[in-house]
């Protein structure tokens, strides 16, 4: 029997179903969510449970002087402490990259507001990640038009130089708007790889393209290498698939990969019907990653 019924968050009132982003750690599935009232973490002993579980606000929108609209919060381990990292409005739709930094045993504890990250402050960006190389580690952020990679002094800060990493270019990439956002670090077999999302997100045409650095200089754009078709989109049943994470899930003894995407089950719905969906994904003989179809 399958471990999951898409979609595992429905659309409805009271779900969020967007940009969903999902840790496996210490035997718990953390989902780290944000809606109009804060930034959340809720907790679940499955991957399939994670719209249920239990769940604690990890910051208040609605506080007096609160920052509002925390666009995709990320949730890191980095040493022993919690990082968030999300886009908050800070006035006229600017979002900018900013850090929560909470210190426990398991994500749910408390958490500082530790404001934007350092060396990209005041400039609009969003969908902020973390992608570790050689024991050094390095940020991954969009402002929607280009994706960008910089190593980074502190779990706080972004080091000089700032690389481009790629942008719109290809077919698949501008069917609707020009964009490149929502960056996820997978590891296989020595290799790093990066799924972004393309396209404009409110269409049926997001996707999911891929990044694969291969060795050399990792803030080289030409050290990466860009699939030349989308790894994942639309079907008949399924539209607008994409701003995903990745996470594992014991079956039959083995850690199987799993993606964690929203989509729409209504053509046409844009930012109001998405939905959480998951489903197992495999490795070709190359170490890429095979993402299929959407499915339910």
């Amino acid at each position: 029997m399958k471990p999951y019924q898409n979609p595992i968050i429905p659309n409805s009132p009271t779900a969020t179903t967007w940009d969903p982003y999902v840790l496996r750690h210490g035997g718990y599935y953390y989902h780290c969510y944000s809606n109009k009232q804060g930034v959340f973490i809720s907790r679940s002993e499955t991957l399939r449970g994670i719209g249920e579980g239990e769940t604690t606000m990890v910051y208040d929108c609605t506080a007096e002087g609160a920052l509002t609209d925390w666009f995709a919060p990320e949730l890191h381990r980095i040493g022993d402490k919690w990082y968030i990292y999300a886009s908050p409005d800070y006035g006229n739709f600017l979002h900018v990259m900013t850090v929560l930094e909470g210190e426990g045993d398991t994500p749910i504890c408390a958490y500082e507001n530790r404001g934007m990250v350092k060396g990209i402050e005041n400039k609009w960006n969003l969908d902020g990640t973390i992608l570790w190389h050689n024991d050094k580690l390095y940020f991954v952020w969009s402002d929607c038009a280009h994706m960008y990679i910089a190593a980074m002094a502190d779990p706080l800060t972004v080091s000089e130089p700032i690389t481009v990493l790629t942008t719109p270019e290809l077919p698949f990439e501008t069917r609707v708007g020009r964009v490149t956002e929502g960056p996820a670090v997978l590891y296989k077999n020595g290799l790093i790889h990066i799924v972004y999302s393309a396209n404009d997100s409110k269409f049926d045409d997001y996707c999911l393209g891929l990044l694969t650095f291969a060795g050399g200089d990792i803030l080289d754009p030409t050290s990466w290498q860009k699939s030349p078709e989308a790894i994942f989109s639309q079907t008949e049943d399924i539209h607008g698939p994409g701003h995903c994470s990745f996470t594992t899930v014991t079956e039959g003894g083995r850690e199987v990969d799993y993606i964690v995407y929203h989509a729409n089950r209504v053509s046409g719905s844009g930012w109001n019907g998405r939905e959480v969906f998951v489903q197992p994904i495999t490795w070709d003989e190359n170490g890429y990653p095979v993402l299929g179809k959407p499915t339910f």
